[in-house]
Order: C-alpha cells, then sequence, then structure tokens
C-alpha cells in the first residue's frame, strides 16, 4: 500500500468523511503486525454511533500509543499531522514485510577440538562448556526436523510489545512466566511462528535458541548487531552456536565463574537472579562432575 491520502481528519472529533475512514481502516489492516487489533477492521468507511467504542479508533489509539509514541493517543489522525505522516511513512516502508525463519543449516555435531578450541579460549574446562550444554539442552542443538532447539517465553514477548497482545493471545503473551503456556519441543515453533505474524523482531527475541539456549535479545552479547542475524546463526550450525556462546559468556563477564566453576555466581548470570527456583546451579555441578 502507498502513502495515505485523506482529505479531513478521521477518529474522535473528526469530520470522519466515510472514504477516509476507510482509507484509514484499510492502511490499518496493513500493520496488524505492529498493532493490535489482531484481526483486520471492516474496511466499511464507519465509526458507529458510538465512535468513542469503535474498533478503528481503537487501532488508532493504539497506533499513536505504540509507533507514534504518544503518551495520551487522542484517537484522532489530522490530514497531514504527526500521526498521519507517521503511518505514511510505514507503509511506504514496507515495515510489515513477513519475516520468514532461516532455512535448515549444517547440522554436523560438533567435535572434540571445538570443544577444545573453545575451552582454550575461555580458559576453562571442556567439561565445564559440556555442562551448560546438557543442562540446557540436554546436550541437543537441534530438533528432530533439523530446527534449532527453542523454548518461547510469553512473558518477553508481553514486555517487548508493551503488553497489547495479552488479552488478545493469551498463550504466546503473558504479563508474568507461566510455565502452563510451555508445549515443549517441535511445537514451541508453533507458538514462535504466531507471534511472528503479530511482531516478528519481538517474537525471535523472545525465544532461546540452541544447544545453549541463549536469549533471542541478548543477540549482542552473542556477537551480532541483529536478532536476525543471531537467528540465521543459530539455524546455521553448532559450531556457530558455539561461538555464540562463547561470546556471551565473554561479554556477560561470566568467564571467571566458568573457569573457577563457581556455578552460583555463572547461573545467576547466565539465567538470572531466579536460578535457584529451578536449581540450575545445582544441576551445572553435577553435570560438570559428569563430564570431568
Amino acid at each position: 500500500m502507498a502513502k495515505l491520502q485523506i482529505t479531513q481528519s478521521v477518529g474522535l472529533g473528526g469530520v470522519n468523511k466515510p472514504n477516509d475512514i476507510k482509507a484509514v481502516q484499510a492502511a490499518l489492516n496493513q500493520l496488524l503486525g505492529l498493532i493490535p487489533p489482531t484481526k483486520k477492521l471492516v474496511e466499511d468507511g464507519k465509526l458507529g454511533a458510538k465512535p468513542e467504542n469503535s474498533k478503528t479508533v481503537a487501532a488508532i489509539k493504539a497506533f499513536q500509543k505504540i509507533v507514534v509514541g504518544m503518551v495520551r493517543p487522542d484517537g484522532k489522525i489530522d490530514a497531514n499531522g504527526r500521526s498521519h505522516r507517521k503511518l505514511s511513512e510505514k507503509l511506504t516502508a514496507n515495515v510489515v514485510e513477513s519475516y520468514k525463519l532461516p532455512p535448515i543449516g549444517n547440522s554436523d555435531p560438533l567435535l572434540e577440538s571445538d570443544f577444545e578450541a573453545v575451552a582454550k579460549q575461555l580458559g576453562c574446562e571442556v567439561a565445564a562448556i559440556k555442562a551448560v550444554a546438557e543442562v540446557e539442552s540436554s546436550g541437543d542443538a537441534f530438533f528432530s526436523n533439523g530446527r534449532p532447539k527453542i523454548l518461547f517465553e510469553a512473558h518477553i514477548f508481553s514486555k517487548l510489545t508493551k503488553r497489547v497482545f495479552d488479552s488478545s493471545h493469551p498463550g504466546i503473551s503473558s504479563r508474568k512466566w507461566n510455565r502452563s503456556l510451555y508445549v515443549g519441543g517441535i511445537a514451541e515453533y508453533k507458538r514462535l511462528e504466531k507471534a511472528i505474524t503479530l511482531n516478528s523482531n519481538a517474537a525471535i527475541q523472545s525465544a532461546s535458541w540452541g544447544r545453549f539456549q541463549i536469549m533471542g535479545f541478548n543477540y549482542k552479547l552473542a556477537g551480532f548487531p541483529t536478532a536476525e542475524r543471531f537467528v540465521s546463526a543459530m539455524f546455521g550450525s553448532e559450531r556457530k552456536q558455539l561461538d555464540a556462546f562463547v561470546s556471551f559468556v565473554d561479554k556477560s563477564h561470566l568467564t571467571k565463574h566458568i573457569q573457577s566453576k563457581d556455578w552460583a555466581a555463572f547461573a545467576k548470570g547466565y539465567n538470572g537472579s531466579q536460578y535457584q527456583v529451578n536449581k540450575y546451579d545445582i544441576k551445572l555441578e553435577k553435570a560438570y562432575k559428569k563430564y570431568a
């Protein structure tokens, strides 16, 4: 869709010519990946008897809040006003162009020499690196279909999308962490792909990836300029996943902890302050002893 063309204001307190309303409805339908509602608006050129209850007005306010950055959205798009210009900008830039997950890459397993090389980089034992891999993903980088292992975190997606999908998509967007939302295994991709249709960048940042289960929002710490580049590496090979782990450990200042095998400190930095809930430190120590 090209630049939005309207002649008069649309929304609360607007002139609301039918053709202008219809044009705005069509434009908002092109931006479902950025804003709610997640179902298309009826492009009928109407706001109804009570515009304040109109789904079109609700979508305008959501656009103003999320994309325009208005603290107090007024629900009105003035011709050539701030909201109108931003809406046209987003349409012209095709920012909702669909994102596709990368193709399956090289599934060759890591060699002992790979572990030895990165252990030398980090100055730690091979057993320590293998322990992290086992605890995070049972030591497997990919599912049986060749895609990297993931776990989609609804509370992260909710945070990154400013809670706008909590009501409409509670299974993938939740204000609080909820274990019951996990479906596990390959089926986690169904949750991820649904989130991608809503906000692709937030979606891929909301999953943990690969053998070392690095969260997508940590893409910079893992050594990548964008979340998309990070995900491509996760699909690429186990070695790329291992290299991302090394970068993450280094940039997160966890090297000294994996060197000294201070599993509590490592678990806190790697998994967050709630690591004790899942006994990550105890599991890491047990796995280390197994490989050592």
